[in-house]
């Protein structure tokens, strides 16, 4: 007699113990791990809060902050009337300044968002200790962690700890989007402030942010009111399904290429474009305006005789032929020397204080940005530093200037932190915790670090941005 096929059920092992499922041994033996891995990477995360929450501890300390003062005359403190780097800061705003960019040092991060770090830790570990504990556990994620952060910002303490002992249980359950939107409608019936006060504060906070991305690519974001940004993107959804056409756009001269077709995102984003660079507000302003770009552009590629990138100032390199499609609208360009032997003058020792025009375009060209520790603020937009004081001897030559911006000069002179330069501009800086953290310049040759500057002709030009003409089947901006 035929004997039925036996069921995982059924199957034992030569113990005669019921033998599991293949498959569910297989899945197991990474999903067992993987939770626990996960356990060990949240615990991280709790850690990393503690000891950035001990370094703000640190920095309320009478001797710690005693340690961090730079030079009574140099900081201000003790020669109010000079205020040559600004106004000194109080003990409160230098040992934030000096704690952030210590973090930022340590884990490769701007200042600003090493400052909101540590802000944020001693938020977690002092106010939030429920949320803390279930992060050192396990048994909720960082991003349970900061979705809790945003949610509690400027709460009001007599509540705070009712709301987190509420809302926990959610967090070890639900995903972080899920937490955030059932926590909102719980704090929404637990808040003391009005709904309309709340909306009338964080409308004070709106901003426009440029994100810089890869591929000649970057972010425009904006925070604005919900119903505003909620209408703005259902407009551009409607100007994007009303036009429909069979040309894509050429992403170097902005006209109709032979790739058939945008997608909506694409008709979305390109009237978004539009609308922005040539749109004019309900009062006429815009009308006439045109933003501007400043853009560095080698002159073999110029010529087309080189593919090395331009650099667009604030953002980085970009493809060749966007550079040359942006350069043939410019009406006038400055001619950048970049190497000792064309005759820019890299030094006027003593003579004066303040570096000469070709020197400062050297400069802009050599630093692109500020050489503050994990700062990216434009050269053009900060002052340059003698890296060894004039008043100490220091001379005006690009071996001992530097661009730093307002925050991170202020930062060198009015605390313990210290720089010193090499060779092609590398700027070194010591910590108050005996860190050092050395920067090359975005022009100094990565194969003879730290180097000289690179040997090379460029031109630099502010271009106004211009959009491509419309579209036949378009027609002009709806404004």
């Amino acid at each position: 007699m035929a004997t039925p096929d036996a069921t995982p059920e059924d199957s034992t092992n030569a113990a005669g113990d019921p033998m599991e499922d293949p498959t569910v041994v297989a899945i197991r033996a990474v999903i067992d791990p993987l939770i626990e891995n996960e356990k060990v990477i949240a615990a991280g995360y709790a850690e990393r809060a503690r000891l950035l929450a001990e370094l703000d501890r640190l920095g309320h300390q009478p001797r710690i902050i005693r340690g961090l003062c730079g030079d009574p005359v140099e900081s201000g403190r003790d020669d109010p009337d000079t205020q040559a780097h600004g106004p000194a800061w109080n003990d409160e705003e230098l040992s934030r300044r000096c704690m952030a960019a210590e973090a930022a040092g340590v884990l490769r991060v701007t200042a600003t968002t090493a400052g909101s770090m540590v802000f944020n830790a001693a938020r977690l570990t002092d106010d939030l200790p429920l949320f803390h504990a279930a992060l050192t556990r396990g048994s909720i994620t960082w991003g349970h962690a900061m979705k809790m952060l945003d949610l509690t910002e400027g709460l009001p303490e007599e509540i705070l700890p009712v709301f987190e002992a509420t809302v926990l249980p959610a967090a070890e359950t639900l995903t972080s989007t899920q937490f955030v939107r059932v926590a909102g409608r719980i704090l929404d019936r637990m808040h003391p402030v009005p709904l309309q006060e709340r909306a009338n504060a964080g409308f004070v906070k709106r901003r426009v942010v440029m994100k810089p991305d890869v591929d000649g690519m970057a972010w425009l974001n904006a925070y604005l009111k919900a119903d505003d940004a909620q209408a703005i993107y259902d407009r551009l959804t409607l100007i994007a399904t009303e036009v429909t056409d069979d040309a894509d756009t050429d992403p170097a001269t902005g006209t109709d290429a032979t790739v058939p077709g945008r997608t909506k995102d694409q008709r979305r984003a390109d009237a978004y474009r539009d609308l922005l660079l040539d749109g004019v507000g309900p009062t006429g302003l815009g009308h006439g305006i045109r933003g501007t770009v400043r853009l560095t552009v080698p002159a073999l590629t110029l010529l087309d005789r080189s593919d090395e990138p331009a650099i667009l100032e604030g953002y980085g390199p970009i493809d060749p032929e966007t550079a040359r499609q942006i350069a043939g609208t410019a009406t006038s360009w400055t001619r950048v020397l970049t190497h000792p032997e064309t005759g820019c003058r890299l030094s006027v020792g003593r003579e004066q204080y303040a570096p000469p025009a070709d020197m400062r375009r050297y400069l802009q060209i050599r630093d692109q940005t500020c050489q503050g520790i994990g700062c990216s603020r434009r050269a053009t937009l900060s002052e340059i530093d003698h890296t060894q004081p004039w008043n100490t001897g220091g001379a005006t030559s690009v071996d001992n200037l530097v661009h730093l911006c307002k925050p991170c000069h202020r930062l060198k002179h009015q605390s313990s932190f210290s720089t010193s330069q090499g060779p092609g501009g590398a700027l070194t800086w010591t910590t108050p915790g005996g860190k050092k953290y050395t920067f090359a310049p975005a022009k100094t040759d990565p194969a003879n670090y730290p180097g000289r500057p690179l040997g090379r002709v460029n031109r630099t030009v502010a271009v106004p941005v211009v959009p491509p003409p419309p579209r036949e089947d378009e027609g002009p901006p709806p404004f």
